[in-house]
Parts: C-alpha cells; structure tokens; sequence
C-alpha cells in the first residue's frame, strides 16, 4: 500500500514528489470540509447519487463548493491547501490532482498521522482514502513524477480562476519562466532582464512568486531570494526569513509573516514602500499598482499608487474580501454590500449602493457583481464592461478579457458585453456551454463534448480555433489559446509568433503554463516543451 501523508509534519526522507492524476467522481461519508477548516464561499447539499463535478466547483485559493456528506472541490487552477515545503496541494475540477509525497509501505502499513492529515491509495482495492475513512475515491494507479514546479500563478492560471486577471493574488511574469526542481533548485529561461538569468544557485526553495517583470523565491523558513528587474521587484528583499506568503502588483512584491506584519519592495510608487507597519493582516490583495491588506476584523489598509488604490481605502470595517480591476478595489461585506476605491474611471464610481451580491469580477477597467439570484449589476469604464450588463438573472459566473465580459448560465447559454472588438459582441448564441477561457482579447467556450467556440479579436484567438471535439481543458497567454485532449496532444491558435502557431505536434502532455508571450507543456516524464516568442520563454526550455 502507498501511504500519502498530507500531514505539515512528516518526515522529510519519506518524501518523493508526485503527482496523481484522478477522476473527479468523490465520496464521503463525513461531513467533512477538504479544505481544512478554509471558509468555502459557496455551499449545497447534495445526496451521494449526485456526483461532484467540475461545473460544480468554485474558483479561488481556498475555497470550494461544501457538500453535505460532502466534499471540497476547486477549479483545477488552484489548491484546497497552500503547498509550503511538504505540504499538500489538491486541485479538482475535471480531475483532482493531489501533489504529496508517497511512502512505499507494504500491504499492512498504517496510517498514524493525525486523524486528518493522512490518505492512503489501497491497490488491492483501489481505493484512494483518508485513513479513517472520512474520504475514498475510484482511482487508477497512474502514478507519474512531477519534476518541475511552476509559480503560484502563471498567465493561463491568472486571465482563467480569478474572475480577472487583476484578483489574482500575483502578477504572472510577462517574459521569463521559473521552475523548481524536486530539490528546491531553481532554472529559469526567457528575458534575461524579467528573470530568465540570474535565478539563485542554491536549492531549498519551496515556492515561486512573481511580478510582471521579476521572480520571488521562498524557503520553508520563510527566507527569500529575488531576482530579475531590479527596479520591479528583482531586488531589495528582506534579508529576515519567517515569511509564509508573497504577493505582487505588477511592479512590486509584500510578503507577510504568521503574525502579519508586511515587507514590501520594487518600485516605490507601485507598493514596493509605505507598507503597514503594524501587524494583524491576513491577506494581501493588489491592483496592477497598489495594495491593499485585510485583517480579521475586516479593517483595509492600503498603500501604492495612490491614484489606483494607494490611497483612500474605507476606514470601517467587516470587510471580507477584495477585487480588483488594474486601477481600483472593490471590498465586499457579508451582507454583500460593496465600497470601492481608486481611479474614478476604471470603477470607483456608479459603484451600487444596494447590497446581496456574493462574488465581484472585473476586466481591467470595470467591475461586475453577481447576486444570488444571479443578477448582475456592472460598473467602471463604460466602454469596457461597465456598461451593458444583461438585465436578467440566473447567471452563475462571469468570465473576462481585458475589456469585456462575458457571463454563463446554469444551462450553459452565454451573454457577453463591453468592447466588442475584445469579446463583448459574437458570443454563440446556442447553449450547453460548460466553461469559459480568455486571452486579453477574445474568449473561447467549451461544450461538455469537447468542442469549442470562440469569439473576439481574431489575431488574439477570437477566429481559428479547432473544429474537431474531445477537448478537456484550455489555456491562454496574452495572445493565442492551447486546447489539450486526454491523449495529450495540443492545437493552439492566436497571434502566430506568441504562442499561436509550432505547438508540440506529439501526445502525452498533461499540464500547459504560459506567460504574455509563451507557452510551456509537460509530460508526466518531466520533460518540458516550449513554444512562442523565442525571446521571452519560447525557448530555452530545461531538460530534467
């Protein structure tokens, strides 16, 4: 039997790094929430006849869809669990991938740490399961190694999981490409100026963050090392350790400490200086140039440009959670009333009044609210989404380019609006749609079938994609989509020269990255292809 110990506390010989590829079909017999005490931001009740299922999830770091006798499932973009060293990554979505380390036991082995922090893959049974039963799971032994480990949030993963590319909680490097070796040793490739040379020497990182323009790596003891443009974040670390996570705009990082105090550096007027000095926070939120930190009470703090978003933050409290368009921040109460702050151009004003509404997305210059009811109420630049929302309800998220939206329903019909050289005119006009992708100028959707249908500015993907289905999932960069089947293979389309064209024409990939101008894929071998702009990642590409 293969123990996985999902415990923060194991012991470090025990750990080979692995990825396991599973079906997304999950049991339980507890009422049990997988991410570990994490608040969920939607909940349901459903009975064991009725599957969890990617159209089923929610996106966010943390939170996932509660079910009652139950589990917690995110979209396959980001983890039930922040992965720190020897921690546990999970993702769900149209598969669930657990990133653990694997013990090779035999047939008798026992799990014994913590009640909740051990699962175990039973191959005479073929069961994959919390040790006291809390969870199993049909899977197959298709065990494979994960060689390299990519930043918290690539392009593909920001522009696709956030509902904006600007509520992410990092910007992606434009140019460059960092990876991180099972040993904690790091190779980059791409711009040299952005990060692509300079990467420290040394091994032990368990984490990469990044600007725009720079990369941050973190050690399990919370030390940090940065390189890149030094005048967005490629220099002036803190040189103490003890910091748990990092967080960008485009320009600067703010790392945070468990007792949430805030270290800030890059460029000076885009949050790389003013940071709190006092401590309390829990999370750090940004614009494309500003910062702005909750803490449990609710309370802001913000510091940047003070144009767009630096400056003018509410001074009461109960917040729960921030959203950002590139120029403004919008916080959210639990009744679902909302304040924003900012550029008045780009969605610090017509900011509704009334309250109720459950999630906030944004373009880069406009925001768009969503009720219960799933009505949506849109506000910013009105040139680029923050004029036309539909008028009727029923919606249940809402997706976007640079300058438009487009939102879908339950029966997977699609209503889009704001620039519609950018999207927000052609979205199909059948339903049966499942998900969403963008770049900055177009969007693609696609149909449980694997078919896809896309719409927006042609040179960005708007025209082009695949007439063929079996499509499982879609990535983007700025400028061209990647559509991967089950067998592995991929066909891209978009702007020819970044990322649009010389695509693998192999199998057996089972994960594609990107940044602005370039892709990478990955075979569960570990080996790495790269295409796109040869200057900024296109090429370059390690070798395990």
């Amino acid at each position: 039997m293969n123990l996985i110990y999902t415990s923060k506390k194991f012991t470090h010989a025990l750990i080979l790094a692995s990825v396991i590829i599973l079906p997304t079909t999950v049991y339980a017999n507890n009422s049990i929430n997988l991410a570990f005490g994490k608040s969920t931001t939607q909940s349901s009740t459903y009975s064991h006849s009725v599957f969890p299922t990617s159209d089923k999830a929610v996106d966010d770091n943390t939170s996932g869809y509660f079910l009652d006798v139950s589990t917690t499932h995110t979209d396959d973009a980001d983890s039930f669990f922040t992965q720190m060293g020897n921690e546990v990554s999970l993702k769900g979505g149209d598969e669930l991938v657990v990133t653990v380390g694997i013990k090779v036991g035999n047939s008798n082995s026992q799990c014994d740490v913590n009640n909740v922090g051990a699962i175990r893959y039973n191959t005479a049974s073929n069961l994959f399961e919390f040790c006291n039963s809390y969870i199993w799971q049909n899977i197959s032994s298709n065990f494979s190694v994960e060689y390299w480990r990519f930043p918290e949030i690539d392009y593909s993963s920001a522009h696709n999981n956030f509902g904006g590319l600007y509520n992410a909680s990092n910007t992606p490097n434009l140019a460059a490409f960092a990876v991180l070796k099972p040993d904690g040793s790091i190779t980059a490739w791409g711009d040299s100026t952005d990060g692509g040379s300079g990467a420290p020497t040394d091994s032990g990182y368990a984490k990469i963050y990044s600007t725009g323009y720079a990369f941050a790596a973190l050690k399990p003891d919370g030390s940090i090392t940065a390189w890149g443009n030094s005048s967005y974040g490629g220099s002036g670390a803190p040189t103490d350790s003890g910091y748990t996570k990092i967080y960008s705009t485009g320009y600067a990082f703010a790392a945070l400490k468990p007792d949430g105090s805030i270290a800030s550096w890059g460029h000076s007027d885009h949050g790389g200086s003013g940071a709190p000095t006092d401590s309390g926070y829990t999370k750090i939120y940004s614009t494309g140039y500003a910062f702005a930190a909750l803490k449990p009470d609710g309370s802001i703090t913000a510091w940047g440009y003070s144009d767009w978003g630096g400056s003018g933050a509410p001074t009461d409290s109960g917040y729960t959670k921030i959203y950002s368009t590139g120029y403004v921040f919008a916080a959210l109460k639990p009744d679902g009333s909302i304040v924003s702050w900012g550029h008045s151009d780009h969605g610090d004003s017509d900011t509704p009044t009334d309250s109720g509404y459950t999630k906030i997305y944004s373009t880069t210059d406009a925001f768009a609210a969503l009720k219960l009811d799933g009505s949506i109420t849109a506000w910013g630049d009105s040139s680029y989404g923050g004029s036309g929302a539909p008028t009727d309800s029923g919606y249940s998220k809402i997706y976007s380019t640079r300058y438009a939206f487009a939102a879908l329903k339950p029966d997977g019909s699609i209503t889009a609006w704001g620039d519609s050289y950018w999207g927000g005119s052609g979205a199909p006009t059948d339903s049966g749609y499942t998900k969403i992708y963008s770049t900055e100028g177009a969007f693609v959707a696609l149909k449980p079938d694997g078919s896809i249908t896309a719409w927006g500015y042609s040179d960005r993907g708007g025209s082009g994609a695949p007439t063929d289905s079996g499509y499982t999932k879609i990535y983007s960069n700025y400028y061209a989509f990647a559509a991967l089947k089950p067998d592995g293979s991929i066909t891209v389309w978009g702007d020819l020269n970044n990322g649009g064209s010389s695509a693998p024409t192999d199998s057996g990939y089972t994960k594609i990255y990107s940044n602005y101008y370039a892709f990478v894929a990955l075979k569960p071998d570990g080996s790495i292809t790269a295409w796109g702009d040869l200057n900024n990642g296109g090429s370059g590409a390690p070798s395990n």
